[in-house]
Formats: C-alpha cells, sequence, structure tokens
C-alpha cells in the first residue's frame, strides 16, 4: 500500500550553471510529496500514522522554509558569485557548494531523512505547477552507495 503525505515550503535559490532566466535570483512555493509504501497492520489498519510522517519531515521543511537554498548571491552589477560558509539564511545541512536544482534538493532531502531513520519509498517536489521531479528511495540508494560506497549505504539503512 502507498501513502502520501504533501509538505509546503518558500524557498530562493540561484541556478549559476543554468544557461536562462533562473541563472537570477528567484523564488518558489514549493511543494514536497513523500510516499511511504508499506503493508497494511491488522491491528490498527495503518501502514504508517500520519502524524508520524508529519513527526519526521518537521525539522526538514521547517530548515527549508524563508531560507535561500545555496551559497550562490548576486552583487549589485548582476554578476552571480559562491560566497561560502553558512549564513543566517543558509538550510545547515545542506552541502556549501553546490548546485540547488530540485534533482539536487530531492536528493539531500533524502539524505536527511535517512539520517533520521525515516524510511521513504519516493520523495516528488514541485517547483511550479507545470515542474516537478520525484526521487524513488532504490534510485537514492544507488547513487548513494556510488558516493560514499556500499558498505556506507548499508549501514544508513541498518540503524
Amino acid at each position: 500500500m502507498l501513502l502520501k503525505k504533501t509538505f509546503r515550503f518558500e524557498a530562493s535559490h540561484i541556478l549559476p550553471l543554468h544557461p536562462g532566466k533562473c541563472s537570477r535570483l528567484h523564488g518558489h512555493s514549493w511543494v514536497l510529496h513523500v510516499y511511504v509504501r508499506g503493508k497494511r497492520d491488522p491491528k490498527t489498519g495503518m501502514v504508517m500514522d500520519y502524524a508520524d510522517i508529519s513527526e519526521k519531515m518537521k525539522p526538514v521543511v521547517e530548515d527549508l522554509d524563508h531560507r535561500h537554498l545555496g551559497a550562490w548571491e548576486v552583487e549589485k552589477n548582476g554578476m552571480i558569485h559562491h560566497i561560502g560558509g553558512r549564513r543566517l539564511w543558509s538550510v545547515p545541512w545542506l552541502p556549501d557548494d553546490w548546485n540547488p536544482t530540485s534533482e539536487n534538493l530531492l536528493y539531500e532531502i533524502g539524505r536527511q531523512l535517512y539520517k533520521v531513520d525515516f524510511y521513504w519509498s519516493e520523495l516528488a517536489l514541485e517547483e511550479t505547477c507545470t515542474s516537478w521531479a520525484a526521487l524513488t528511495s532504490s534510485e537514492f540508494m544507488e547513487e548513494y552507495s556510488k558516493e560514499y560506497g556500499v558498505s556506507e549505504a548499508a549501514k544508513l539503512v541498518q540503524k
């Protein structure tokens, strides 16, 4: 059975490697869909309590809401540069030097959720009402294994 819970947050970003208008500072009303797949418990009738999903997601969504995703900023002359280091408006767990695309953001959200022992089956992120990206847990684990090694990926799910 598949459950879905939806969360919303506001955040800005700059895509410094993008050749078009998204290389300029802009923001979105992001919509994050979290999917959990499992068997229905015969006693409770639930796969997982929606309140438990909300509890696991709350710190992640609070960290993202009304923040700037990345350490890129625009100078008065319109030039984009990487400022490095954490800022008050930064998300504490996002990499300092990264390209804040929807795809990369999904991966980092997935990493945060595994760190708190929340095993999701799919994450989907709407950047606009017509553009979204999705990441399955198997795609995440494959990429994580390549980045950190199979033994580290196994530790991530054995906590």
